[in-house]
């Protein structure tokens, strides 16, 4: 503990300069270079928290960087902390530090900007004035600054070197503490994320203000975790590029294509599709509801921050056309035929449902499952729709209940729903859920 700062803490008692004021001052944000990066140590490791060891527990700290994985010199750019711990899990405190990748140890990359209350030291452990830290004590290190916290989310601003230094580490180490008056039982996670320099002469993305994030299916806006979403906007990709190929020999979906990435509330989306318009992402599995910022990065930079809204559910169906008529993506259980106007596609063989016919619709953006299941990796089997009791679905005004609903594929829900005994033509669908619609005017076509 610094001596400043730990008289500044202590003056009110000298009677008090004890175990308890040690404590105090660490509620109040660790000394400098605890972070876990190259030259520091962490509070695990130091002793002034002691739990489990270093990551070794059940919780983790992950960076959230909404301006994605580059940085423009002198541009500000916000960065979350989001810490989860286990059942004893009480409170939470980091510390951060922002290093030059040539020099790990000693650089000092960029500066931070606090959002009160955290505090920012430099490494000798005096705070930051506006003029920033001496030159001989150069490293600043961004803390929480008090024992308050119980999100385990802080947020910070960090601007970037004035000119182009190459890559950029930005180091955390955080608590997960049992706030037990002690130092014991606490555990100590750290992590680290790596920021280049955003490409030159070529014009950054761009997301559409309007329309620009919404469902895969119905192009509603907004998000559902783990949920197929598309973006639109400008100056995405040269031409168009799928997965094919980049999902790895475990599952895993791929992050980035061609260098172009997306995040959503600071969490890497899987990258589907991605074309000079438009991409196509799962959306990761978000822990929060509400507007959170989205944000597409190239080898070009980053795109202005554009804020989508995430709802626990916002259904949507696959359709195989909009217009004139928007007939869902549908398949005949039995053969696999897929249902629709006969000859809706030069080439491609479809017919319309019979009464009676189990006929599968696919749609996402339908809300949780049980089990849950991960996004971002390949998924084969049946989780059933949680809400599954709530689900209506009608065809042509009539009650149907789908056999099965639930999800299966990653992102992707499938209905069985048994075609009811209607006259030739086509057939609204309609499915509501908690309140929540698909796209109006789908229709069926059915044929006896």
């Amino acid at each position: 503990m610094h001596k400043d700062r730990l008289l500044r803490i202590a003056k009110p008692s000298v009677v008090l300069l004890t175990l308890p004021i040690l404590l105090y001052a660490f509620s109040s944000g660790p000394d400098p270079r605890h972070t876990g990066a190259p030259g520091d140590s962490t509070c695990a490791k130091s002793g002034c928290h002691t739990g489990t060891a270093l990551n070794a527990g059940t919780g983790r700290v992950v960076l959230q960087l909404p301006g994605g994985m580059t940085y423009t010199p002198g541009q500000k750019q916000r960065i979350a902390v989001v810490i989860t711990g286990d059942n004893t899990t009480r409170r939470y405190g980091y510390q951060a530090t922002a290093r030059l990748g040539s020099n790990e140890a000693n650089g000092q990359a960029g500066a931070f900007t606090a959002i009160s209350p955290d505090i920012i030291l430099c490494q000798d452990g005096s705070e930051r004035t506006a003029a920033g830290c001496r030159a001989s004590a150069p490293l600043e290190f961004i803390s929480h600054g008090n024992a308050s916290n119980t999100s385990g989310r802080f947020e910070f601003d960090w601007t970037a070197p004035a000119t182009d230094v190459g890559p950029v580490k930005i180091y955390v180490a955080a608590n997960a503490a049992n706030g037990n008056g002690s130092d014991s039982g606490d555990k100590i996670y750290t992590t680290s994320v790596t920021l280049t320099p955003a490409a030159s002469g070529t014009p950054r993305p761009a997301i559409s203000a309007t329309g620009g994030v919404v469902n895969g299916a119905s192009f509603a806006t907004g998000v559902v975790a783990g949920s197929w979403t598309t973006i639109f906007g400008a100056n995405f990709a040269p031409g168009l590029k799928t997965w094919d190929g980049l999902i790895d020999a475990s599952g895993n979906f791929p992050t980035a294509i061609d260098n172009v990435r997306v995040t959503i509330d600071g969490l890497p989306a899987s990258m589907n599709f991605i074309s000079a318009n438009q991409i196509n992402v799962q959306a990761p599995a978000l822990t929060r509801t509400g507007m959170v910022p989205v944000v597409v990065t190239t080898p070009a930079g980053a795109s202005e921050t554009v804020m989508a809204n995430v709802q626990r559910e916002a259904p949507g169906l696959f359709l195989f056309t909009q217009t004139p008529i928007r007939f869902p993506a549908a398949v005949r259980a039995t053969d696999g035929r897929f249902i629709a106007p006969a000859d809706l596609f030069p080439g491609v063989t479809t017919e319309p449902a019979k009464p009676g016919d189990i006929v599968l619709l696919f749609g996402t953006g339908f809300g949780p499952t049980t089990p849950a299941v991960v996004p971002g990796r390949v998924f084969s089997g049946a989780a059933p729709l949680t809400d599954a009791a709530s689900l209506q679905v009608r065809i042509g005004g009539t009650d149907v209940r789908p056999s099965f609903a639930g999800l299966s594929g990653s992102g992707l829900y499938q209905f069985n729903v048994t075609v009811p005994n209607l006259p030739d033509g086509n057939h609204r669908i309609e499915m509501l859920l908690n309140g929540q619609q698909i796209q109006t005017d789908v229709q069926l076509a059915i044929k006896r």
